[in-house]
């Protein structure tokens, strides 16, 4: 199975396990008609309240919208407050329950609303000229972010090196044949990889190369030494040969094994997409 697939099915499980909570997102809107306005400062934010014009509704428009919070304040302690919503010219009355006090103002319990479908504009109304309110779009939960994964990255490897050659240098990894360089590919991104062998007597260095656990090529390397290229501490390096990797078609595991008794040097490099 694909590696980002895998990935995708875990967050989802860790997201089920923590009982699907996800942190709620609002988005104050503004009702069309307002009246005069009071600011309430809170631990949510701080925002205008507003209260409608004498004997008036006020508009709000919810294109769009599925399900809103009404929030409302008063300026004294009121016996039985009450906000009124009309939606397709039904009324519903809520009766406000205090939940605190901040400085001289009364706060009131939220007021959860589900829209029906296609529920273009609702009014809110409130006979009492002390209560402000202010509307708020609760918004989808997001979507969890899922990290991508790099495009080429180094699992295993003998040591990593520095080839040089005039007065420049190149990162390598060595595999030997108790090491293994292992590495995969992801995002469907193909590489090749450039080996050099260090040769120390007259046996042929051979190399194999593994795609997802299956030998896919041995690459057999010239006994021919290098006089160009060098890394400090290793001597006698053979001439470079170039490996085309198989194409991956997602993410791929990929392994350089030595099947003789030599030391290499590789250098996975991408190749540029189109």
């Amino acid at each position: 199975m694909n590696k980002r697939i895998l990935i995708l099915i875990a967050v989802l499980l860790a997201y089920c396990l923590l009982g699907g909570k996800a942190t709620v997102r609002y988005k104050a809107l503004s009702f069309d008609n307002p009246g005069t306005k009071r600011v309430l400062k809170t631990e949510a934010g701080n925002y205008f309240y507003y209260r409608s014009l004498p004997e008036k509704s006020m508009i709000l428009n919810t294109a769009g919208i599925s399900k809103l919070e009404l929030r409302s304040f008063s300026k004294e302690a009121l016996r039985k407050p009450e906000i009124i919503t009309i939606i397709a010219k039904k009324r519903q009355a809520y009766t406000l329950k205090p939940v605190q006090t901040i400085k001289t103002y009364t706060v009131y319990e939220t007021i959860n609303i589900d829209l029906p479908p296609d529920t273009k504009s609702i009014e809110v109304l409130c006979y009492s000229r002390s209560i402000y309110m202010r509307a708020f779009h609760v918004l989808p939960p997001k979507a969890p972010k899922i990290s991508k994964l790099k495009n080429l990255v180094i699992k295993a490897h003998g040591g990593a090196m520095s080839l040089l050659h005039n007065g420049s240098s190149s990162d390598y990894y060595s595999l030997l044949p108790s090491q293994a360089l292992k590495f995969s590919l992801n995002n469907k991104r193909n590489a090749v990889v450039y080996v050099r062998p260090r040769l120390l007597d007259l046996s042929t260095p051979k190399l194999g190369v593994y795609a997802n656990g299956e030998l896919v090529d041995t690459i057999v390397f010239s006994k021919k030494r290098s006089t160009k290229y060098h890394v400090q501490g290793i001597i006698n390096l053979g001439i470079s040969k170039k490996i085309v990797l198989p194409n991956n078609s997602g993410s791929s595991d990929y392994e350089l094994r030595a099947i003789s008794d030599h030391l290499f040097i590789a250098k996975p490099v991408l190749v540029k997409q189109n």
